[in-house]
């Protein structure tokens, strides 16, 4: 039976189509108990799969709810700290109460389950609203979950050693099936480049995800994904000055009240202060994280520095909030 298993697997996994729903159990072997039924889908170009709706005395698994009259606005990066059967599984728990639940679920190669790394299943229709942003905010929304849709990236995130957090690399399959997906939702609703948000941007005293190793740039540069400053914009100040036209010029020093005002001029939802206090740690840790010091594991700090300085002053003047 386990041979079969397996085997159903690699053919599927393989891209061997199948006709109709699938038990989800015969490509991703014993990993499901309950069961899960999928079938194949075309997700924006990309060959997933998505769960189907539950019924009956299992309708609470299905974690979603109305949008209400929220549009889509954003779109919400999240690393899960577990593997792929232990997401699927919290994502559809019968429960009544606490559920929570993303749009799509990407994979990385686990060998011990036999999943290929860059798959992607959709557990919650576009048109609903999941639950993976929680209380948050982000230029002047507040609880983003009714106007956005979540992407969670199967990742361990991080472990503590030594006083020092050592981060884990996303699986370039995984990267590879994030950036035609986000590219596709992005034209999709016509998300605009800063509302492409890492769950720490938009909780940074909770979460931590996607976290510093998070493909940022990639996502920029080889799909038009995201928010960032090219080589040309972060190292020529005259560059953003004459293009963007900042408020106000960048000062020659370190300025925590100025490096403060850009981040919240750009997005982020930080107590105003002339000086940075230990409430101002987390925000500052999430824009580094995302922006100034992405791929620098060693900068995971609240420390500001000159870099910092110029890469809140860039993406505050170059995409702007609109004034209210």
């Amino acid at each position: 039976m386990k041979k079969r298993f397996l085997l159903l697997s690699l053919l599927s996994l393989a891209g061997v189509k199948s006709v109709g729903a699938t038990a989800i159990e015969s490509i991703f072997p014993e990993a499901f108990k309950p069961r899960i039924t999928i079938q194949e889908k075309d997700i924006y170009g990309v060959q997933g799969y998505q769960v189907q709706e539950f019924i009956g005395s299992e309708v609470n698994r299905n974690h979603w709810d109305s949008r209400g009259d929220q549009t889509i606005q954003s779109l919400v990066m999240h690393y899960t700290v577990c593997d792929y059967p232990t997401t699927m599984r919290l994502f559809t728990a019968n429960i009544p109460d606490g559920r929570v639940s993303a749009h799509y679920v990407i994979t990385e190669k686990e060998e011990v389950n036999a999943v290929k790394g860059g798959v992607v299943t959709q557990l919650v229709p576009e048109e609903k609203r999941a639950w993976h942003a929680g209380a948050s905010y982000w230029r002047g929304i507040q609880n983003l979950n009714a106007s956005s849709i979540g992407v969670e990236n199967v990742n361990k995130g991080f472990i503590e050693s030594g006083g020092k957090r050592q981060w884990f690399a996303f699986d370039p399959d995984q990267i590879a099936t994030l950036g035609q997906l986000s590219a596709g939702i992005v034209e999709k609703y016509n998300i605009s480049p800063e509302n492409v948000v890492g769950h720490a941007d938009i909780v940074p005293d909770k979460k931590s995800d996607p976290g510093i190793l998070f493909p940022w740039e990639e996502l920029y540069t080889q799909y038009g994904v995201g928010a960032w400053l090219t080589e040309k914009e972060r190292s020529n100040p005259t560059f953003i000055s004459e293009g963007y036209l900042p408020k106000e010029p960048l000062p020659q020093g370190i300025s925590e009240a100025f490096f403060l005002n850009a981040l919240r001029a750009y997005g982020y939802q930080c107590p105003e202060s002339a000086y940075i206090t230990p409430a101002h740690e987390p925000v500052i840790k999430a824009f580094k994280a995302h922006f100034s010091h992405n791929q620098k594991p060693d900068h995971y700090t609240a420390t500001l520095d000159k870099t910092a300085m110029v890469w809140a002053w860039g993406l505050s003047a170059k995409y702007p909030q609109e004034e209210k």
